[in-house]
């Protein structure tokens, strides 16, 4: 009797080993998943499938033209009809090789697999008026075949309840052209945008220089989206109540986008 009580028991726990490993773990979603050549995504049989929200996933923060090697804080936004979202990206060159360096940041996780890199949710995020997004860092290669960087995003729309069932997946792709920080484009944007003091104490001045217009985002050290205000002429900005610390200034105008690095003392 003490024999067959000891199998039960062992049995039981051997299928709820198996079906907890069955289950999709939502913080640590696989990688290969973003539909870029050579893979899938998370809309497979036996992964996620059945749903039908409407929405698209958008990657934002990286100028259409981009510097090699720079910094460049961005954001993946699900805009959507459902209730929990994910995702997963990566950036591959014209040779479909690993293109730049992903940086860890709140809510990230980085993975490496098959020689290429992986931005993805550590935790799924609840969907508020419609949006729900996710900041981090990307530092543009030195190099690239093809002077290319193609972001593959994937990003789960789904239900909440717990299964694979009733979600679907939302995808885009985003293709930006890498130069050289000395081309004459960015060394006569830098003259017509003036960014200082790079220590700032109190106000950061912004003077936009023969351009009618511009708009500046302000980054925090993990890549969070912390203002936006448009700029026009001579603006001073108030960075009176800001924390004590490392900041990233993106200003985007007709001509072109420059960041700059500051530090709030």
């Amino acid at each position: 009797m003490q024999f067959n009580t000891l199998s039960v028991a062992s049995i039981l726990a051997l299928i709820l080993v198996l079906f907890a490993g069955a289950k999709k773990d939502p913080n640590n979603p696989p990688t290969g998943k973003t539909g870029a050549p050579g893979e899938t995504t998370c809309m497979q049989s036996d992964c996620h499938n059945g749903g039908s929200f409407m929405g698209e996933v958008v990657l934002s923060g990286v100028p259409d033209t981009a510097l090699f090697g720079h910094v460049y804080p961005i954001t993946i936004t699900n805009m959507s009809n459902a209730v929990r979202a994910g995702f997963q990206t990566t950036c591959l060159d014209g040779g479909n090789v690993k293109c730049g360096t992903f940086t860890s940041a709140s809510g990230i996780n980085i993975a490496n697999a098959n020689g290429r890199q992986y931005a993805r949710q550590s935790t799924p995020r609840f969907l508020n008026m419609g949006a729900a997004s996710w900041t981090f860092n990307w530092t543009a290669p030195t190099t690239a075949t093809g002077d290319k960087a193609n972001f593959y995003i994937a990003s789960l729309c789904a239900n909440n309840d717990g299964e694979k069932t009733g979600d679907n997946a939302v995808l885009a792709m985003k293709t930006v052209t890498l130069t050289n920080v000395s081309s004459s484009t960015n060394h006569n944007l830098s003259a017509l945008v003036e960014i200082y003091p790079t220590v700032v104490d109190a106000t950061l001045q912004i003077n936009l220089n023969e351009m009618a217009y511009g708009t500046l985002n302000l980054f925090d050290g993990n890549g969070k989206l912390i203002r936006s205000q448009t700029l026009k002429g001579q603006n001073s900005i108030n960075l009176e109540n800001l924390a004590a610390g490392y900041y990233v200034a993106r200003i985007e105008t007709e001509e072109g986008t420059i960041s700059k690095k500051i530090i709030k003392n």
